[in-house]
């Protein structure tokens, strides 16, 4: 049995008390207590996608390159600006 190996990438945030971990590519996510638990859902998850999307004869999108850069950035902005922020 010859077998295919995708990779997507995942992006996993703190929300609250839990840790959710988004693929983009395909529209899903899933969460954890930890880093390491959502990791391991949301792969779960995308094994059933991608098992899905296979028996309903859908095309499954491309795995994601590996030039993926995730990062913040950090801006200064004036205190008489009266900023307000939505949380």
């Amino acid at each position: 049995m010859r077998t295919t190996v995708l990779k997507y990438n995942v992006i996993i945030k703190k929300e609250g008390k839990y840790f959710v971990a988004d693929v983009p590519t395909l529209g899903i996510s899933d969460f954890g207590k930890s880093v390491e638990e959502a990791k391991k859902n949301v792969e779960k998850a995308i094994q059933t996608h991608i098992e899905g999307l296979i028996k309903t004869k859908t095309e499954v999108p491309a795995p994601d390159s590996s030039e993926f850069y995730v990062s913040q950035s950090e801006v200064s902005i004036s205190s008489s600006a009266n900023l307000k922020l939505a949380f």
